[in-house]
């Protein structure tokens, strides 16, 4: 489940006012995730709410690409058809028998490789330009070795999120467009 960022909010990163959205939504989708445990629980299946960011047992960007989701960007965050890379994951984990969805390719991976805006505001400098093999697999890779002592040092972040193109209001959508249209050349 993905649960969007207030944008206006966002876009003061790394200020304590894009801190305060991000864990408005974790919350959200903390409490979105502990209800539909419920009520899956309550139909005699087996369920278990995953909630960021610490689930230590599932990574839900991975799952969260298996089940149609987005795409990963380069930030290292996922980058979804509508809403760009400004929101939050949660997840259930469940015994309940579900169509499984496929990924959804929609060309925010492609769009990344030309695209600089996320690594040139990194502060940390954590994002590479380019993808690298990662555990046997060539994708995109932060260095959170980088990453996270500046976002323990200043309490937030959130700048590469902020200034991805997908995550601007009302552009996600005519991105789609034109890559659909590169993929199709």
């Amino acid at each position: 489940m993905g649960f969007a960022h207030n944008y206006e909010n966002m876009k003061t990163a790394p200020d304590e006012t894009a801190y305060i959205e991000v864990m408005s939504q974790y919350g959200r989708g903390g409490n979105a995730a502990k209800h539909l445990a419920n009520w899956i629980q309550e139909r005699g299946h087996v369920a278990e709410a995953k909630t960021g960011p610490n689930t230590e047992d599932v990574l839900m960007i991975p799952a969260a690409i298996e089940a149609g989701l987005g795409e990963l960007g380069k930030h290292g965050s996922l980058i979804n058809r509508h809403h760009g890379s400004s929101f939050r994951l949660s997840m259930v984990t469940t015994d309940i028998p579900l169509t499984v969805n496929a990924p959804d390719i929609f060309g925010a991976d492609q769009f990344c490789t030309s695209c600089q805006l996320c690594s040139s505001a990194c502060r940390p400098d954590a994002i590479g330009t380019a993808k690298q093999q990662v555990r046997g697999d060539t994708k995109w890779y932060v260095d959170f070795d980088k990453c996270v002592p500046y976002f323990a040092e200043n309490k937030t972040c959130g700048l590469c999120l902020v200034v991805c193109p997908w995550s601007r209001p009302g552009i996600a959508d005519n991105l789609v467009q034109k890559m659909a249209r590169r993929m199709d050349d």
